[in-house]
């Protein structure tokens, strides 16, 4: 199991934890690996300004791995032809999904920003590199877990939720959100789940380990030309978040997600997938529900 150790932003660690969390990382994360390569090749986004940021994030990178402690162990590392790998820690070889094999670790996907709207380019480089080695790590988890259809999995530079499936010219949006739930007057409560055959929707209450109660949902989305594509969210509350999984159709092509119910619910139940979400309910990335991301 992974051991998170980044402080919440803002919390700074006394300087023995600092010792300890660096040399633990260090030591769980390089043992008998060459260098870690740059995270991100390339430049992330357009412009002076967002070149810079992506150089100081480079840098910054090495703060990140220390700070996500056992995290370290499945970042890239050089394979022997000289291209980026993700490699699993001991944990995930007891998982029921076999992973024999490293996961390449790809370049995102750049998305540019409405106006008005923010980017994870705007973030400081410390928050900035936390989320970038966060999405890295997620995506390898998702594309492992995943139906092999829907692989690769890359991240998707605009925020730290967004992913993207598909090979061949396919794009499968996902989204993999770890949102703080409202609290107050702002808080809501979830909406009954009802299947609406009309609107082509199924919705299912699912228990999973813990007690987690989860709803699956497979929905119809667009529809074009006489076909109606199809996508799946999982949805549940944990800790202090609301967890929301969902896979969606390829609208251009016009093919629906290549995943069922029940295996987007595989993943959820998965302790790789779960590690994640343990982590970014402690350490939130994402406004609480009720902000507007760049408003």
């Amino acid at each position: 199991m992974y051991v998170f150790m980044d402080p919440a932003p803002g919390d700074e660690p006394g300087r023995d934890d600092d010792e300890l969390l660096v040399r633990t990382a260090m030591e769980r994360a390089t043992g008998g690996a060459p260098p870690l390569p740059d995270l991100v090749p390339g430049a992330l986004v357009q412009g002076r300004r967002r070149r810079a940021r992506a150089r100081a994030a480079i840098g910054a990178t090495a703060t990140a791995i220390a700070g996500l402690g056992v995290l370290g162990a499945a970042l890239p590392v050089w394979g022997g032809d000289g291209e980026p790998v993700r490699t699993w820690s001991a944990a995930s070889q007891t998982s029921p999904v076999p992973t024999p094999t490293p996961v390449p670790v790809r370049p995102p996907v750049h998305i540019e920003p409405s106006p008005g709207e923010t980017s994870m380019a705007d973030l400081p480089e410390r928050e900035f590199s936390r989320q970038r080695v966060f999405q890295n790590e997620a995506a390898g988890v998702l594309e492992t877990l995943l139906p092999e259809a829907i692989g690769p999995v890359r991240l998707v530079d605009i925020a730290v939720n967004r992913y993207q499936g598909g090979a061949d010219g396919r794009v499968f949006p996902i989204t993999l959100s770890i949102r703080p739930l409202a609290t107050g007057k702002a808080a809501r409560a979830d909406s009954p789940c009802l299947d609406v055959a009309v609107k082509d929707l199924r919705c299912d209450e699912v228990s999973l380990p813990g007690g987690i109660m989860a709803r699956a949902i497979t929905a119809a989305g667009n529809a074009k030309g006489g076909k109606t594509i199809t996508g799946v969210t999982v949805r549940f509350r944990y800790g202090h978040s609301r967890v929301t999984l969902t896979v969606g159709g390829d609208d251009t092509a016009m093919v629906s997600a290549p995943v069922t119910a029940e295996e987007l619910l595989t993943v959820v139940r998965d302790p790789e997938f779960m590690n994640l979400v343990e982590y970014a309910d402690e350490r939130p990335m994402e406004a609480k529900e009720g902000s507007v991301r760049g408003g």
